[in-house]
Formats: C-alpha cells, sequence, structure tokens
C-alpha cells in the first residue's frame, strides 16, 4: 500500500491555480487531464470527474473524456462511485470535499477558480503547481499558522459549529486578520487541507469576515 498524505489522505495532488484571467478554461482543463491520467496509470484504476453541477466543464474535451471513460459526478447526484484517481473542476468547498472523499486514497487533479481560492489547500496537501511543476509552498506565516492549528484543535472536528468554538476562533484569529496575515479565504482553504469539512471551512471565512 503507498504512502498517503496524513491528512488528505491521497496519494498524490496537484492543481492548475487560476491566477490569469486570460487563460482559456480548457487549458487549464488540459493540464490536469494530462497528469490525473498520468497516475490512473499508476494507480490502475480509470480517473472520475468531479463537478458542482453537471453543466459545468461541457464543451472541454479533455473532461468529456473522463466522464465518457470513468464517470462523473456531483455531490448532488445519485449514482454511487468507488474510490479512485478524481479531477475535480473548478469546484467549491462542498465539491472539494465530496472529490477528497472519492479520492480517498488515489489521486486528485483540481482546477482552481478566483471563487474559491485554493493555494493554502494546495500547499497544505503537498499539491504539484501544474502550471510550474513546483510543489506549493504556504503563504501564511508560522505564528499565524500555530494559531490556525489550535483553533482546528478546540473545534475544527465539529466545524466550529458551538457558541464556545465560534468564540474561541474569532478570539484567537481574528487579530490576524484585523492586521492583514490572514485572509479569511486562505484560513478557509487552509483548514479543508487539514480534514476540516466544507460546512467547517465556510463557516470559519464567516465568522473571520464578520468585523
Amino acid at each position: 500500500m503507498p504512502d498517503l498524505h496524513p491528512t488528505t489522505f491521497l496519494q498524490a495532488a496537484a492543481w492548475v491555480p487560476d491566477d490569469d484571467p486570460q487563460r482559456p478554461w480548457e487549458e487549464a482543463a488540459d493540464l490536469a487531464a494530462e497528469w490525473i491520467w498520468e497516475r490512473s496509470k499508476e494507480e490502475g484504476a480509470t480517473p472520475l470527474l468531479v463537478t458542482n453541477t453537471f453543466q459545468n466543464g461541457r464543451g472541454i474535451g479533455s473532461l468529456r473524456e473522463i466522464a465518457e471513460r470513468g464517470g462523473h459526478a456531483t455531490s448532488q447526484g445519485k449514482e454511487r462511485f468507488n474510490a479512485g484517481p478524481v479531477l475535480a473542476y473548478v469546484p467549491n468547498e462542498k465539491t472539494l470535499d465530496f472529490a477528497l472523499g472519492l479520492a480517498h486514497g488515489y489521486s486528485l487533479a483540481v482546477v482552481e477558480s478566483v471563487s474559491f481560492p485554493l493555494a493554502e489547500w494546495a500547499a497544505g496537501a503537498g499539491a504539484l503547481n501544474l502550471l510550474d511543476g513546483q510543489p506549493t509552498t504556504s503563504t501564511i506565516p508560522d505564528d499565524v499558522k500555530r494559531d490556525l492549528d489550535f483553533a482546528i484543535g478546540f473545534g475544527g472536528n465539529n466545524g466550529w459549529s458551538g457558541s464556545h468554538e465560534k468564540q474561541h476562533a474569532r478570539r484567537a484569529l481574528l487579530s490576524h486578520v484585523e492586521t492583514g496575515h490572514l485572509d479569511p479565504d486562505a484560513a478557509a482553504a487552509y483548514v479543508m487541507a487539514q480534514g476540516v469539512s466544507d460546512r467547517g471551512a465556510k463557516r470559519l471565512r464567516e465568522l473571520l469576515s464578520r468585523p
């Protein structure tokens, strides 16, 4: 059994950042598809396409090929799929969480959309940046990460659903947001790489976005 990432439980991860508004979506999808097909050969399983809705990615040949050969899943769909390598195309939090579950024990490629910034998830997941072939590094300062990890340990398992957990997260992290050392979107992405659910990540973003 290959070694898996300790919090995402993936063999490998890669992503295509949405850092250029002029880059065609087809180009980003093709990069992710090429990588996930290579991983699928190593892992002996056909990749699966995961999107927010069944309309996402229509018209992109590389995504259509994966959907036709391996299947196309959304978190709202009724069809069930076995675990295997996954390409998640412009996912939101719920779809990324869904894709991580389907890719458990295999590999995951993600095409980012600016509506859900993924840099800190990619850094935490050890994801390869497919634009430059380099590992992704975090931009969150170490002292802020320590407070994030502390907040995760206190309330992350419950998604900060309790009032005490919410208060603790704000006390631990809001000052970092106010000083510009932590962005709420980055915090949400970071905690998802540590195993926090999509609901927990969204709740933390909301807590840190309030004054």
